[in-house]
């Protein structure tokens, strides 16, 4: 892979596709994809009025043209495609609300921590719908894309078991030269990814990088999350001190219950499934059909329909999140700088950065002395020497305060962008 400066550039602009010696695996989490598709069901449901086969049909040209794009902050291109979906089974009223669940809703309701996701509104008709037609698709006879659930188990459980697989085959063999993509906006799935094993994560919604690996995940829970981690797979470790809201996982719950890159001891796959797998794995027969992908496209465009995939990034967007990122960077890497002259530092160039921030420190610590002397004013009372005292003293803080803010004016940086 092409060397990069991830604070600089896109992966995916510069980003190679491997074909040779085998396609990459493009691995799709079914359920974002159905919620992705599932986001244009109004517009589909006001074209087609009370006409059910025309609605059935533009959801199914939807999930051929999604299905088909594949990574669409990449030019298309010629993959073989696992779809991993959640598989719920009974685990008790107790584990779960509606009975149902994963082995996480089993494992915590064991350990007497609140329910695994709790709180989740249930799936609403039409996107119960809108799945169907999809596994449809899926499942038909002019469909080529490898289909994977297991019991109790999340499409986060086979995105990891298809990374242990790739990250444990020889470097040699054809599966230790194959790039994995994973189609996910699930955060979780990106403590698999590494740039050695090629396992990339592709994400499925709008937020840049939408490609990323080891650089771009460490960068990212340093600047949303405030956490400093050296290697991707450190995300778990981190969730076990924070926790997760959205699982419903709170700090300290076990590692196993965020841990992607490790198998469960209690909880694995099976010989059977590895085979299987390890089948698809090794397979080089194309997934994708672009004819499916240029016939759903005419009949979507047909009907004035949106295309169910995200325009490429501008370079307006892209100078923007670079600038925002390098204040967040700068933010969450120094904490100690505060105050109303901090935006100053995070905004100067590189070369800068030290000089303004040792002012902006030394104008946060004089502030302090001067809140300090202006208690010793109020406790001189009627003591005119200890006032006068402590009135110099305060003074003299701020003409030091005065100087810095001149110096800090260098600072100033004028960007139009």
């Amino acid at each position: 892979m092409k060397e990069y400066d991830y604070t600089e550039t896109l992966l995916e602009d510069i980003f190679e596709v491997k074909t040779s010696p085998l396609l990459p695996i493009y691995i799709i989490d079914f359920k974002v994809a159905a919620h992705f598709i599932n986001g244009f069901y109004d517009v589909i449901a006001e074209i087609a009025q009370d006409d059910e086969k025309l609605l059935r049909n533009l959801i199914k040209a939807m999930w051929a043209y999604r299905l088909n794009r594949g990574p669409d902050m990449l030019d298309p291109f010629d993959f073989v495609a696992i779809v991993a979906d959640d598989y719920k089974g009974p685990v008790g009223d107790d584990a779960s609300v509606n009975g149902k669940g994963y082995w996480r809703h089993i494992e915590a309701h064991k350990l007497k921590m609140q329910e695994y996701k709790a709180g989740r509104a249930p799936k609403q008709d039409n996107f119960i719908l809108v799945q169907d037609i999809g596994y449809e698709y899926i499942d038909s006879k002019k469909s080529s894309f490898h289909y994977f659930s297991k019991e109790f188990f999340e499409a986060d459980d086979i995105a990891g078991k298809i990374a242990r697989m790739r990250r444990n085959a020889s470097k040699r063999s054809n599966l230790g030269k194959r790039q994995i993509l994973l189609g996910t906006l699930d955060g979780d799935w990106q403590g698999i990814v590494s740039r050695a094993d090629e396992i990339f994560w592709c994400n499925t919604g709008p937020w840049l990088p939408r490609m990323r690996v080891d650089e771009e995940v460490v960068d990212y829970y340093l600047r949303k999350e405030g956490l400093k981690i050296k290697e991707a797979k450190e995300c778990y470790t981190v969730k076990v001190e924070v926790g997760d809201i959205g699982d419903g996982l709170l700090p300290g719950s076990p590692l196993r219950f965020f841990d992607l890159y490790d198998e469960d001891d209690t909880w694995r796959f099976s010989e059977e499934d590895t085979s299987y797998l390890s089948k698809v794995l090794k397979s080089n027969n194309r997934s994708n059909r672009p004819d499916h992908l240029e016939s759903a496209k005419k009949f979507l465009l047909s009907y004035g329909m949106y295309l169910p995939e995200l325009s490429k990034t501008s370079e307006h967007d892209k100078q923007l999140f670079f600038k925002k990122a390098r204040r967040i960077r700068k933010e969450k890497a120094n904490p100690e700088l505060k105050g109303r002259n901090k935006k100053l530092c995070l905004e100067a160039p590189k070369i800068d950065f030290e000089k303004c921030k040792d002012l902006v420190i030394r104008d946060e610590d004089t502030k302090q002395k001067i809140k300090y002397e202006e208690q010793n004013l109020k406790d001189c009372k009627e003591d005119k020497l200890c006032k006068k005292a402590v009135r110099q003293a305060i003074n003299a803080y701020k003409t030091i305060r005065e100087d810095i803010k001149e110096k800090l004016k260098e600072f100033i940086v004028h960007d139009p962008v």
